[in-house]
């Protein structure tokens, strides 16, 4: 459902974040029935509005308290599949912050 043509167009297997941010950088809705993990309608999770808190949360703590910089000569390339995955993963050098 991620990768299908139909619903993405051609450029569907690349990785493009803006696809979902407009030239003045706000979100760009997406309706639901295009991302499948939590479902849409009236089957929706129930748990999704928590799941999307929690990801916040750890997304922001961890940014917040560490420094990722990719590898030098690190080739970030896709490997085809349901959900994105890359060919050799993504290969970062990742140090603490000093938070003074």
């Amino acid at each position: 459902m991620g990768r299908m043509e139909e619903i993405w167009g051609e450029d569907c297997t690349e990785f493009k974040p803006e696809r979902w941010i407009s030239e003045k950088g706000n979100i760009i809705h997406v309706p639901s029935y295009k991302l499948m993990a939590f479902l849409a309608g009236p089957r929706t999770c129930t748990g999704k509005a928590i799941a999307f808190l929690q990801l916040k949360s750890m997304a922001s703590a961890i940014l917040w308290n560490y420094k990722f910089d990719m590898v030098e000569g690190h080739v970030v390339k896709p490997t085809p599949a349901m959900i994105l995955l890359m060919k050799d993963g993504l290969k970062m050098r990742v140090s603490k912050r000093s938070l003074v």
